[in-house]
């Protein structure tokens, strides 16, 4: 199953990225994870993506598997657009409405 092992691959790459911004946060403000917003949401978006992975994996209803991928995309959108405009986001370094 080629699209399982690419989506495989790709989880397990799409860590990297944040492990590298860690990185360089404790060098710019000396912690590596503050719990900010943004930082959670994309946590929140690489473990539902994952969730469906999993499920899909496992899964003989192709339904829960496409629902799940509706809600992962409704996550990623949530973090993209709308997370800026929350109250909890106004004194995050992610925000970019300043």
């Amino acid at each position: 199953m080629m699209h399982g092992r690419s989506s495989c691959s790709l989880c397990a790459q799409a860590p990297l990225p944040a492990r590298f911004g860690a990185i360089w946060a404790k060098e710019a403000w000396g912690h590596y994870w503050t719990w900010d917003p943004k930082e959670t949401w994309a946590l929140l978006t690489w473990a539902s993506y994952v969730l469906v992975i999993h499920i899909e994996e496992r899964s003989i209803r192709p339904l829960r598997t496409l629902i799940l991928s509706v809600l992962s995309f409704a996550v990623v959108l949530t973090c993209w657009f709308a997370l800026d405009y929350m109250p909890a986001a106004a004194e995050s370094v992610h925000s970019y409405t300043r």
